[in-house]
Formats: C-alpha cells, sequence, structure tokens
C-alpha cells in the first residue's frame, strides 16, 4: 500500500466518523425537542386543566350563590308583598264587611203626614243599632192593592250614599197623587222594604201604619231616595 493509498483511506474514514458523529448529535437534538414538546403539552395541558377547573369552580359557585341570593332576596320580597297584599286585601274585606245596610233588625221606620207640599207623606228612618248603617238607595214601598212598589224620582239621587250613625235619622217623600189626580185607589196599609249596596231587598218586610187610617194613592204616586235633609226629601 503506498503513501497515497493510506491517505486516502484515512481521509475517507475521518469523514465516515464524523458524519456518524453529526447523526447521533442530531438525534439526540430531536428526542430532546420531542421529549420537550411532551413536556410543554403536559405543563400546557395541566395548566389549562388547572384553569378549567378553577375557572369553572369559581363561575359555578358564584352564579350559583348570585341565583341563591337573588331567590333569597325574591323570597323576601315576595314575603313583604304577601304581607303588604294581604294587609290591603284585609282591609278592603274589612271595608266591604263594615258596610252594613239600614234594615228593619236595626232601624225604626215611621210615616207622617205633611202640609206642604200636598199629597205628600214622609218616611223617616231612624238608626236604632249599635253601629253605622248605611241607607241605600230608596225605600221599597208597596201600597195595599197596589200591582208593584212605587217607582222613585230620578232626579232624587243624592250625590253620596246617606250613612247613619247610631241615632242618625234619614228621610225619603213619598209622592201619593197628583194634585189633578182622579184616577187611583184607596190604600190602609203600606208596607216598606230596604235595599242593600246592589239593589236587593235586605232585611224582613215592615208594615207601616198609615196617618188617618188611608190614603188615596194616584198613578203619580213616587217616592224619593233615602235624604239627609227633610226638605230635600219633600222637594218634589
Amino acid at each position: 500500500m503506498n503513501a497515497f493509498t493510506l491517505r486516502r483511506r484515512t481521509r475517507t474514514l475521518v469523514a465516515t466518523v464524523a458524519a456518524v458523529a453529526a447523526l447521533s448529535l442530531t438525534a439526540c437534538q430531536d428526542d430532546e425537542l420531542v421529549g420537550g414538546g411532551d413536556a410543554g403539552q403536559e405543563e400546557s395541558g395541566s395548566s389549562a386543566g388547572q384553569d378549567s377547573t378553577t375557572g369553572g369552580a369559581t363561575g359555578g359557585t358564584t352564579g350559583g350563590g348570585s341565583d341563591q341570593v337573588g331567590d333569597g332576596d325574591g323570597t323576601e320580597d315576595g314575603e313583604d308583598l304577601v304581607e303588604g297584599g294581604g294587609q290591603g286585601e284585609d282591609g278592603e274585606a274589612g271595608d266591604e264587611l263594615a258596610v252594613i245596610p239600614c234594615a228593619d233588625q236595626n232601624t225604626q221606620v215611621t210615616v207622617s203626614p205633611v202640609e206642604r207640599p200636598i199629597n205628600h207623606l214622609l218616611l223617616t228612618v231612624t238608626n236604632t243599632g249599635d253601629e253605622r248603617c248605611e241607607a241605600f238607595s230608596y225605600p221599597l214601598l208597596g201600597f195595599e192593592n197596589s200591582q208593584s212598589t212605587l217607582p222613585f224620582v230620578e232626579d232624587s239621587v243624592p250625590q253620596a250614599v246617606v250613612s247613619l250613625e247610631p241615632g242618625d235619622s234619614a228621610y225619603a217623600g213619598v209622592i201619593t197623587s197628583a194634585a189633578d189626580s182622579a184616577e187611583g185607589y184607596t190604600s190602609t196599609s203600606l208596607s216598606l222594604t230596604f235595599m242593600d249596596i246592589n239593589g236587593n231587598p235586605v232585611g224582613e218586610l215592615v208594615d207601616l201604619p198609615l196617618p188617618g187610617g188611608e190614603v188615596f194613592v194616584g198613578d203619580a204616586a213616587a217616592v224619593t231616595y233615602w235624604q239627609t235633609e227633610m226638605d230635600a226629601a219633600l222637594m218634589w
């Protein structure tokens, strides 16, 4: 083997060793990169998991807490509303229950003759009870031999319902006939029934004696609404 051949082989061997060494170094670096990537992914995944868990727990608890607080506040407000509504309803119900119509059991009614105007009678109702009563509308009057109750005078409707404290009185005028009335009948008795807030008869029928024992009832006969003043009841 000559010197040229030896140097050539030596260079080839050195080049081969260098190439092998370079490949080994590259493989090691690739392994480290791959391992580092997995570790980064694991750390990233772990951090993401922790963030997700923390965020989920925090969000869930806070949201639920807010809902619970809201429900609690709503319940308290609801209780207040119920109490307020209950008081209001009770108050209204109490007011309705406190409205007592004047009727036969808590009043006394009398019939009186009057000089003016002619052909008139005066009804007086007095509260004999212990509580205020309301004289609603007008008295339902029926004369003997009449086919129906007397009609009411429309112009006599008062501005408000007449309220009677114990001992107070209200009045209604009865037109028995017109001054020039020729047709009619003679009656010897008069019956009266009170009305409630809905315009329905309330209490028992009250039989009233007529002044002089009898009265002529013409086709113009009518009755006024209950009034607080005697003069107001005799205006028509």
